[in-house]
């Protein structure tokens, strides 16, 4: 097991990737805490980790607000007496609307941001210290292809998930003399229907089109990637953002 009694703190760990990922890092031999604003998901992503022998640590987390990150992050490291591992996975996406730009009100702007990249902020800040005290950790921030090349009536999604990437690199170029590895994972149009007990809807076959293996991006496909960056094969790289398209993009 590669992440053997390691600590990773999941934001958004309740349902959909982020549960995946942590129930991928728990096979892998991690602890889990499940940061979340949803409290009752959170708890059933823990039980689950329990049955796979790991210890669980559920925490009610609104990611924008700086209280809860604060109070979540000194909760986990409280129990688990450090953290090793913070998947920044907590975002808006599903139920941002496709709208023109002149269109988006100022304080739907300000909620995705806020989410989406201050979120990650606000998480990463309050953990970060915690990673020092063990002098090392790793940082996995959840960004988006649509960063690297774009799409219509998506302007403040979009703006945010960019957003993600600088703030990787910026992290990463601070954090490297704390031995804290830093990247960030661009998925592109996961299929998300199965991991939500829902039948696929046959108008997301659209996102296989611009793939060069074309079929669907799937939850699994994207578990073993955070699972290396997690772990010690990926010492050496930080500042990285690794692109899971299926080849719709190239990053060099």
């Amino acid at each position: 097991m590669r992440l053997k009694d390691r600590v990773a703190l999941i934001t958004g760990g309740a349902t959909g990737l982020g549960k995946a990922y942590a129930l991928r890092l728990a096979d892998e031999g991690a602890d889990i805490c499940i940061a979340d604003i949803n409290v009752e998901g959170g708890e059933r992503t823990a039980t689950m980790v329990r049955e796979k022998g790991r210890k669980a640590l559920p925490v009610k987390m609104d990611v924008s607000s700086e209280e809860d990150t604060i109070q979540g992050a000194k909760a986990a490291f409280d129990y688990f007496q450090r953290i090793d591992i913070l998947i920044n996975n907590a975002g808006l996406v599903r139920y941002v609307r496709r709208i023109p730009i002149e269109e988006i009100k100022l304080e739907e702007w300000n909620k995705v941001i806020a989410v989406n990249l201050t979120g990650m902020f606000l998480v990463s800040r309050a953990v970060i210290p915690y990673m020092k005290r063990s002098g090392k950790g790793k940082i996995i921030n959840i960004s988006s292809g649509v960063a690297l090349h774009g799409a219509s009536l998506r302007h403040d999604y979009i703006a945010s998930k960019a957003g993600v990437i600088g703030l990787t690199r910026a992290l990463a170029v601070d954090l490297g003399q704390y031995n804290i590895n830093v990247n960030a994972i661009t998925p592109s149009g996961v299929e998300m229907s199965e991991a939500r007990g829902e039948p696929r809807d046959p108008a997301s076959d659209y996102m296989t089109r611009d793939r060069y293996i074309r079929r669907h991006l799937y939850p699994k496909d994207l578990e073993g990637v955070v699972a290396f960056l997690a772990s010690e094969e990926s010492d050496m790289m930080t500042g990285q953002v690794i692109n899971v398209d299926g080849g719709r993009v190239f990053v060099g």
